[in-house]
């Protein structure tokens, strides 16, 4: 009990530390006269960071213990935010992103490699949804939070990245706490050079990698929509604060529909099902939201785009739950595999749309919402490549 009270409190605290700086980013680059493209180019190189070292990471893991993996990553991370605070250059920011990716990577690598290999833990279906729900809930705070703090420091918003090092490398000590052992067996089963380990993605199902495509471009349209909504708010007038209280209401929402509707759901459908359901009706409240009347926006965003965030709550624990039922490479390499796949989404995404967003505006959420019904469609195609019986 004490062991999933610790890991669930690492869920909320790690989503905060995280989120803390996004409310501030855009106002901090307007603030250096950075060119707007640079916005969606900072994220994608951090992304560039995560995708490279995630699966690293996951092995590593596989071979001392993980709470080591998410100390070095927590340290890391929170420094490299401190050197995106300092400098004011734009290709040396560059480089303090790339590496606060590259740190950030071993966080929730671990922790979720973790919650799949420790047979103490029972329920790992519900436990696994509760965790990445009170992750969205901490980066929802995070984000209320630093909306907050950058109303008060509204004149040098790079205050608030500070804060946000203190919180990550204190929070790093903490994984004192943490306790990762495994089951003694699993890990002199799995304990390789790590360089060998990362040989397992020979044994990758065509099926496998098809999974892992979709699941880069359905993040793509998911941090798109995350990243350019904070923009399009910040240009419509609003402030730092009413972004992060919206996105402090996406987190109770996210929360209550894990809770409550989640466990229920994955026991009752195919998880496969759950993911082309939840992505297809995604697609279409995101397109109401941003083709009806702007003139209205927090309407259509506390009412159709909750609906699009309640579907995505059910989405990703219903992906985590069916990667798990895949036993041909390793727990570690699985989640790293996993998170790199989403920092591909992640990568490419923000480049593109950081130029195109310059241009279309509001049409680039149109676009996005094409691609949420597309793949699920694929996954449908997935479903049968695979021989998933329902």
């Amino acid at each position: 009990m004490k062991k999933t009270i610790i890991i669930l409190l690492f869920a909320v605290l790690t989503g905060i530390g995280a989120n803390l700086a996004h409310p501030v980013t855009p106002l901090y680059i307007r603030q250096l006269n950075i060119k707007p493209y640079m916005f969606g180019l900072f994220y994608t190189v951090m992304n560039l960071g995560i995708f490279i070292m995630s699966p690293f990471w996951g092995n590593l893991g596989d071979l001392i213990k993980r709470k080591y993996i998410v100390l070095i990553g927590l340290a890391g991370y929170g420094i490299a935010q401190g050197f995106f605070a300092y400098f004011s250059n734009e290709y040396l920011i560059l480089i303090a992103r790339f590496f606060a990716g590259f740190f950030y990577a071993a966080i929730m690598t671990s922790l979720l490699a973790y919650l799949q290999e420790d047979t103490d833990f029972k329920n790992k279906r519900t436990l696994i949804s509760i965790f990445l729900a009170l992750n969205v809930l901490g980066g929802s705070l995070g984000y209320l939070i630093g909306g907050q703090l950058g109303n008060v420091f509204e004149e040098n918003v790079k205050i608030v990245i500070y804060i946000q090092m203190m919180f990550s490398v204190g929070l790093s000590l903490l994984t004192v706490f943490l306790d990762t052992r495994v089951n003694k067996e699993v890990k002199e089963k799995e304990k390789k050079n790590v360089f060998k380990q990362m040989s397992q993605i020979r044994f990758l199902s065509k099926p496998l990698i098809l999974l892992l495509i979709i699941t880069a471009l359905i993040n793509l349209a998911q941090t798109n929509f995350s990243k350019y909504l904070d923009l399009y708010i910040t240009d419509l007038g609003f402030k730092s604060s009413d972004l992060g209280s919206f996105v402090f209401v996406t987190g109770i929402v996210t929360i209550v529909v894990t809770l409550l509707l989640v466990p229920y759901i994955l026991r009752k459908l195919n998880p496969i099902w759950v993911m082309v359901i939840s992505t297809f009706v995604g697609g279409i409240f995101t397109f109401l939201t941003f083709s009806l009347n702007q003139s209205y926006i927090l309407i259509w965003l506390y009412s159709l785009y909750m609906v699009y965030v309640a579907f995505k709550a059910i989405y990703d624990p219903a992906l985590v739950n069916h990667l798990a039922d895949y036993k041909e490479v390793s727990a570690g390499m699985l989640m790293g595999l996993r998170q790199s796949a989403l920092s591909l989404g992640a990568i490419v995404g923000p480049l593109i749309a950081g130029f195109l967003y310059g241009y279309i505006s509001v049409y680039l959420f149109y676009g996005l919402a094409g691609i949420l019904i597309l793949m699920a469609l694929l996954l449908m195609w997935y479903k049968k490549l695979s021989g998933v019986k329902v």
